[in-house]
Protein backbone atom coordinates (compact mmCIF):
# COMPACT_ATOMS: atom_id res chain seq x y z
CA UNK A 1 0.00 0.00 0.00
CA UNK A 2 3.07 2.61 -1.18
CA UNK A 3 0.38 4.98 -1.97
CA UNK A 4 -2.19 5.08 0.91
CA UNK A 5 -3.55 8.60 1.62
CA UNK A 6 -3.09 9.70 -2.07
CA UNK A 7 -4.92 11.17 -4.27
CA UNK A 8 -5.07 10.19 -7.88
CA UNK A 9 -6.48 11.23 -11.07
CA UNK A 10 -6.54 9.59 -14.00
CA UNK A 11 -8.06 10.91 -17.42
CA UNK A 12 -9.18 9.33 -20.00
CA UNK A 13 -9.86 6.53 -17.66
CA UNK A 14 -13.04 4.71 -18.33
CA UNK A 15 -11.33 2.81 -20.39
CA UNK A 16 -7.75 1.17 -22.00
CA UNK A 17 -4.78 2.13 -20.28
CA UNK A 18 -6.23 4.59 -18.22
CA UNK A 19 -8.64 2.28 -16.57
CA UNK A 20 -5.63 -0.43 -15.80
CA UNK A 21 -3.71 2.76 -14.55
CA UNK A 22 -6.40 3.27 -12.01
CA UNK A 23 -7.06 -0.32 -11.27
CA UNK A 24 -2.80 -0.37 -10.49
CA UNK A 25 -3.02 2.65 -8.62
CA UNK A 26 -6.14 1.88 -6.42
CA UNK A 27 -4.08 -1.27 -5.90
CA UNK A 28 -1.67 0.50 -4.00
CA UNK A 29 -4.00 2.18 -2.21
CA UNK A 30 -4.93 5.13 -3.77
CA UNK A 31 -8.39 7.03 -3.83
CA UNK A 32 -9.04 7.38 -7.67
CA UNK A 33 -10.76 10.23 -9.82
CA UNK A 34 -11.93 8.08 -13.06
CA UNK A 35 -12.11 11.07 -15.95
CA UNK A 36 -13.42 10.49 -19.31
CA UNK A 37 -15.77 12.15 -21.18
CA UNK A 38 -19.16 9.55 -20.88
CA UNK A 39 -20.42 10.25 -17.31
CA UNK A 40 -21.87 6.30 -17.57
CA UNK A 41 -18.67 4.69 -18.44
CA UNK A 42 -16.74 6.82 -15.69
CA UNK A 43 -19.37 5.92 -13.29
CA UNK A 44 -18.82 1.51 -14.02
CA UNK A 45 -15.44 2.32 -14.39
CA UNK A 46 -15.61 3.95 -10.66
CA UNK A 47 -17.78 1.14 -9.01
CA UNK A 48 -15.13 -1.62 -10.38
CA UNK A 49 -12.70 0.15 -8.27
CA UNK A 50 -14.47 0.42 -5.08
CA UNK A 51 -15.99 -3.32 -5.37
CA UNK A 52 -12.46 -4.78 -6.19
CA UNK A 53 -9.56 -2.28 -4.18
CA UNK A 54 -12.32 -0.80 -0.95
CA UNK A 55 -10.93 2.80 -1.71
CA UNK A 56 -12.72 5.54 -2.42
CA UNK A 57 -13.24 6.04 -6.24
CA UNK A 58 -15.40 9.03 -8.24
CA UNK A 59 -16.46 9.54 -11.06
CA UNK A 60 -15.90 12.86 -13.38
CA UNK A 61 -17.09 13.61 -16.68
CA UNK A 62 -14.74 16.03 -18.37
CA UNK A 63 -13.79 17.07 -22.23
CA UNK A 64 -9.99 17.71 -21.60
CA UNK A 65 -10.30 20.37 -24.65
CA UNK A 66 -11.96 22.58 -22.53
CA UNK A 67 -10.73 24.27 -19.54
CA UNK A 68 -13.71 25.72 -17.90
CA UNK A 69 -14.87 22.10 -17.66
CA UNK A 70 -11.31 20.80 -16.52
CA UNK A 71 -11.45 23.60 -13.74
CA UNK A 72 -14.89 22.17 -12.51
CA UNK A 73 -13.20 18.75 -12.60
CA UNK A 74 -10.21 19.18 -10.75
CA UNK A 75 -12.86 21.27 -8.21
CA UNK A 76 -15.09 18.58 -7.47
CA UNK A 77 -12.16 16.07 -6.93
CA UNK A 78 -10.34 18.40 -4.32
CA UNK A 79 -13.91 18.74 -2.71
CA UNK A 80 -14.82 15.29 -2.75
CA UNK A 81 -11.09 13.51 -2.36
CA UNK A 82 -8.95 16.03 -1.27
CA UNK A 83 -5.71 17.80 -2.86
CA UNK A 84 -4.37 15.56 -5.63
CA UNK A 85 -1.18 13.93 -5.22
CA UNK A 86 -0.55 12.03 -8.87
CA UNK A 87 -2.04 13.74 -12.21
CA UNK A 88 -1.85 10.93 -15.43
CA UNK A 89 -2.75 12.55 -18.29
CA UNK A 90 -3.74 9.86 -20.53
CA UNK A 91 -6.30 10.97 -22.28
CA UNK A 92 -5.29 11.23 -26.37
CA UNK A 93 -6.60 11.30 -29.48
CA UNK A 94 -4.96 9.93 -32.59
CA UNK A 95 -5.54 11.23 -36.35
CA UNK A 96 -3.72 8.64 -39.11
CA UNK A 97 -4.36 10.49 -42.88
CA UNK A 98 -1.57 12.10 -44.84
CA UNK A 99 -0.38 15.48 -44.26
CA UNK A 100 -2.02 16.86 -47.33
CA UNK A 101 -5.20 15.69 -46.90
CA UNK A 102 -5.26 16.92 -43.03
CA UNK A 103 -7.03 19.76 -42.17
CA UNK A 104 -6.41 22.20 -40.00
CA UNK A 105 -8.81 21.72 -37.73
CA UNK A 106 -7.93 17.65 -37.41
CA UNK A 107 -4.63 19.71 -37.26
CA UNK A 108 -5.60 21.80 -33.75
CA UNK A 109 -7.70 18.68 -32.49
CA UNK A 110 -4.66 16.58 -31.72
CA UNK A 111 -3.23 19.32 -30.13
CA UNK A 112 -6.25 20.51 -28.16
CA UNK A 113 -6.63 16.44 -26.84
CA UNK A 114 -3.06 15.37 -27.03
CA UNK A 115 -1.50 18.58 -25.65
CA UNK A 116 -3.32 21.55 -24.30
CA UNK A 117 -5.54 18.86 -21.93
CA UNK A 118 -2.55 18.29 -20.52
CA UNK A 119 -1.44 21.65 -19.61
CA UNK A 120 -4.75 22.59 -18.39
CA UNK A 121 -4.74 19.91 -15.99
CA UNK A 122 -1.64 20.34 -14.97
CA UNK A 123 -2.18 24.14 -14.78
CA UNK A 124 -5.44 23.24 -11.89
CA UNK A 125 -2.67 21.00 -10.06
CA UNK A 126 0.23 22.60 -9.91
CA UNK A 127 -0.02 25.26 -7.88
CA UNK A 128 -1.13 23.01 -4.80
CA UNK A 129 1.52 20.58 -4.77
CA UNK A 130 3.92 23.11 -5.09
CA UNK A 131 2.81 24.10 -1.58
CA UNK A 132 2.78 20.79 -0.58
CA UNK A 133 6.63 20.15 -2.05
CA UNK A 134 5.12 16.79 -3.57
CA UNK A 135 3.89 15.63 -6.72
CA UNK A 136 3.58 12.95 -9.32
CA UNK A 137 2.75 14.08 -13.00
CA UNK A 138 2.82 11.50 -15.56
CA UNK A 139 1.85 12.56 -19.36
CA UNK A 140 1.57 9.61 -22.11
CA UNK A 141 2.84 10.42 -25.30
CA UNK A 142 3.58 7.55 -28.03
CA UNK A 143 6.10 5.66 -29.99
CA UNK A 144 5.54 8.10 -32.26
CA UNK A 145 6.57 10.96 -30.05
CA UNK A 146 10.20 9.74 -30.00
CA UNK A 147 10.68 9.72 -34.49
CA UNK A 148 9.36 10.29 -37.73
CA UNK A 149 6.48 8.96 -39.91
CA UNK A 150 3.99 8.62 -42.58
CA UNK A 151 0.44 9.36 -42.65
CA UNK A 152 0.42 10.88 -38.96
CA UNK A 153 2.07 14.42 -38.59
CA UNK A 154 -0.25 15.96 -36.70
CA UNK A 155 -0.49 12.94 -34.24
CA UNK A 156 3.29 13.01 -33.98
CA UNK A 157 3.94 16.47 -33.82
CA UNK A 158 1.76 16.71 -31.00
CA UNK A 159 3.15 13.47 -29.16
CA UNK A 160 6.28 15.29 -29.60
CA UNK A 161 5.03 18.53 -27.92
CA UNK A 162 3.96 16.35 -24.89
CA UNK A 163 7.59 14.76 -24.62
CA UNK A 164 8.84 18.31 -24.94
CA UNK A 165 6.55 19.98 -21.80
CA UNK A 166 7.38 16.58 -19.68
CA UNK A 167 11.11 17.75 -19.34
CA UNK A 168 10.34 21.07 -19.40
CA UNK A 169 8.13 21.09 -16.67
CA UNK A 170 9.84 18.47 -14.58
CA UNK A 171 13.13 20.89 -14.88
CA UNK A 172 10.77 23.52 -13.83
CA UNK A 173 9.41 21.94 -10.77
CA UNK A 174 12.24 19.65 -9.58
CA UNK A 175 12.96 21.90 -6.57
CA UNK A 176 9.43 21.55 -5.15
CA UNK A 177 9.83 17.98 -4.74
CA UNK A 178 7.23 17.05 -7.78
CA UNK A 179 8.53 14.75 -10.74
CA UNK A 180 7.20 15.08 -13.88
CA UNK A 181 7.76 12.45 -16.51
CA UNK A 182 6.33 11.39 -20.06
CA UNK A 183 5.68 7.71 -20.93
CA UNK A 184 5.99 6.55 -24.48
CA UNK A 185 4.04 3.66 -25.55
CA UNK A 186 4.97 1.43 -28.30
CA UNK A 187 1.17 -0.41 -30.13
CA UNK A 188 -1.20 -1.23 -27.45
CA UNK A 189 -4.72 -3.28 -28.29
CA UNK A 190 -7.15 -0.53 -27.32
CA UNK A 191 -10.52 0.52 -28.44
CA UNK A 192 -9.05 3.57 -29.98
CA UNK A 193 -6.57 1.52 -32.36
CA UNK A 194 -9.49 -0.61 -33.09
CA UNK A 195 -10.88 2.30 -35.10
CA UNK A 196 -7.85 2.45 -36.60
CA UNK A 197 -9.15 0.08 -38.87
CA UNK A 198 -9.82 -3.66 -40.16
CA UNK A 199 -7.57 -6.40 -40.54
CA UNK A 200 -4.57 -4.46 -38.41
CA UNK A 201 -1.63 -7.21 -37.37
CA UNK A 202 -1.63 -6.90 -33.67
CA UNK A 203 1.23 -9.36 -33.31
CA UNK A 204 3.49 -8.52 -30.40
CA UNK A 205 1.38 -5.68 -29.75
CA UNK A 206 1.26 -4.87 -25.85
CA UNK A 207 -1.74 -5.52 -23.68
CA UNK A 208 -3.18 -2.19 -21.32
CA UNK A 209 -2.04 -3.85 -18.43
CA UNK A 210 1.77 -3.50 -19.85
CA UNK A 211 1.80 0.35 -20.11
CA UNK A 212 -0.46 0.79 -16.57
CA UNK A 213 2.54 -1.46 -14.92
CA UNK A 214 5.07 1.12 -16.37
CA UNK A 215 3.18 4.36 -14.98
CA UNK A 216 2.13 3.14 -12.06
CA UNK A 217 5.92 2.29 -11.25
CA UNK A 218 6.30 6.00 -11.85
CA UNK A 219 3.85 7.03 -9.91
CA UNK A 220 5.58 5.21 -6.50
CA UNK A 221 8.17 6.63 -4.27
CA UNK A 222 10.54 3.48 -5.15
CA UNK A 223 11.17 5.64 -8.41
CA UNK A 224 12.14 9.11 -6.74
CA UNK A 225 15.28 9.33 -8.85
CA UNK A 226 13.34 9.27 -12.16
CA UNK A 227 11.82 12.81 -13.42
CA UNK A 228 12.06 15.07 -16.48
CA UNK A 229 12.82 12.30 -19.33
CA UNK A 230 10.48 10.06 -21.00
CA UNK A 231 10.06 6.36 -20.66
CA UNK A 232 10.33 4.02 -23.70
CA UNK A 233 7.86 1.16 -23.22
CA UNK A 234 7.66 0.22 -27.02
CA UNK A 235 7.05 -3.60 -27.15
CA UNK A 236 7.30 -5.74 -30.17
CA UNK A 237 4.44 -4.69 -31.87
CA UNK A 238 4.66 -3.36 -35.68
CA UNK A 239 2.59 0.40 -35.80
CA UNK A 240 -0.55 0.37 -37.83
CA UNK A 241 0.33 1.31 -41.18
CA UNK A 242 4.16 0.16 -41.06
CA UNK A 243 5.57 -3.48 -41.75
CA UNK A 244 8.92 -4.37 -40.69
Amino acid sequence: MDLKGKVALVTGSSRGIGKETAALLASYGSSIAICALDQAECEEAADFIRANFSVPAIAVSCDVTKQEEVKNAVSQINLQLGPIDILVNNAGAMLLKPFTETSTEEWIHMFDVNVNGAFYFCHEVVNSMQQREEGVIINISSIWGTKGGPNRSAYIASKHAVIGFSKALGEELKPFGIRVNAVCPGPVDTQMTDELGHDINKTGWLQPIDIAHVIADLALPKSKAITSTSVEAFGAGVPVGLTK
